[in-house]
């Protein structure tokens, strides 16, 4: 457990390095020290990368005892909004089931938060999430409104069109053929690869 004194250093540097090989090497056992140094840094108006490492790493080391203090914090408002996309997608991989997931997704669209929204339509793409197709057709109307800034901003729909080649193509055509009108090149080969049902090369995740 070579990195508990780093994360209990309260030096945000230490802190984020410790926080980065952690989530990078997938090491286990280390839950209760990131999520006290998260319940520090979070203090810290300044401490954004430090905050989202944090995040990270409790998502990646499968921290479900986190998902209180996660839940709190994204009801909170931050300077920094990275951090909702952040504590979008770990929220999400922490849920226990799909169905609490899409859940979690579904309270997020209605809340209204972009970035929010981004971080569980993240964890839809990391977790090749197949939803029912009555979902489905839930989440395509719910993120339809997001696209604003396309392409300088990884918008929902660039993630769920990323996910869209594993789901039926019937319920998603319609939603990739708007993709392909989209003024960003990623999302129109995003969306092109999905309506093939092909995989995309470019990585949202």
């Amino acid at each position: 457990m070579e990195y508990i004194k780093d994360l209990e250093s309260g030096s945000s540097p230490k802190v984020r390095k410790a926080a980065e090989a952690i989530f990078k090497n997938k090491l286990q056992g280390y839950c209760p020290y990131l999520i006290q140094a998260l319940t520090k840094e979070i203090e810290k108006e300044k401490a954004w990368r430090t905050q989202c490492q944090l995040i990270k790493a409790i998502a990646g080391s499968g921290c479900t005892e986190a998902l209180p203090s996660l839940k709190q914090l994204i009801s909170e408002e931050f300077e920094s909004t990275i951090l909702y996309k952040e504590l979008g997608l770990a929220i999400f991989l922490l849920e226990g089931t799909e169905r609490e997931s899409l859940e979690f997704l579904f309270t997020s669209i209605h809340k209204g938060n972009m970035l929010q929204i981004c971080g569980a339509c993240a964890g839809i793409l990391k977790k090749k999430v197949i939803p029912t197709r009555e979902d489905i057709r839930s989440i395509l109307s719910g993120i339809q409104l997001f696209t604003e800034s396309e392409g300088a901003v990884i918008t929902p729909r660039c993630y769920i069109a990323a996910v869209a080649y594993l789901w039926p193509q019937e319920e998603t055509r319609d939603f990739l053929e708007s993709c392909k009108k989209s003024t960003w090149k990623g999302l129109v080969e995003i969306a092109d690869n999905s309506l093939q049902g092909r995989e995309s090369k470019i990585q949202l995740v």
